[in-house]
């Protein structure tokens, strides 16, 4: 049999996504979280994929818990203040991201009353309206519809999207 660099890649790609029957699941999710902080869903995700048994995994995520290593109400919540203060995201889109990371609808919920306040949500669309169009909102119905996407497509309600753009456009015109 030839070995292609493609074959030998996906030899490779297998093994590196098969845990081998000596490996701990502990040193495993070591290793997973030393590059960042997991939920407790990404870290079951990451061991299945391993082909760890799924009844080996509870012990090993009660164990990281113990240990500290796994605190998903505080990861949710950073993620959340992370998400709206730093990427500016609206609360649509803060929620489905930490849906996406395997968080429980409960921590979920919570992390957003914690975090998204109807006025830091207001200020927050104010913002990224202030990043994206530096000199202001383009003219017209055109220029408001694209805000409007723009704002829309990174999880703020509808009638803040409108209430950013009408402020951003009186902030602009108070400039010239």
């Amino acid at each position: 049999m030839i070995l292609t660099r493609a074959t030998a890649a996906r030899r490779k790609t297998i093994k590196k996504n098969t845990a081998s029957a000596h490996e701990n699941p502990i040193e495993l999710v070591f290793g997973m979280l030393a590059r960042r902080p997991l939920s407790e869903g990404e870290v079951k995700v990451r061991l299945l994929r391993k082909s760890i048994p799924e009844s080996a995994i509870p012990p090993v995520l009660a164990r990281l818990r113990d240990l500290g290593l796994l605190d998903d109400s505080a990861l949710c919540r950073q993620l959340a203040r992370s998400y709206r203060e730093t990427r500016i995201y609206g609360p649509a889109k803060i929620a489905w991201k930490l849906a996406s990371r395997g968080f429980p609808r409960s921590l979920v919920e919570e992390a957003m009353r914690d975090e998204c306040a109807e006025e830091d949500v207001a200020a927050a669309a104010v913002l990224a309206l202030r990043k994206k169009y530096r000199g202001g909102i383009p003219p017209g119905r055109e220029g408001a519809s694209k805000a409007y996407r723009f704002l829309a497509g990174r999880g703020f309600p509808p009638e803040i999207c409108r209430r950013a753009i009408g402020r951003r456009r009186t902030e602009t015109e108070g400039d010239e």
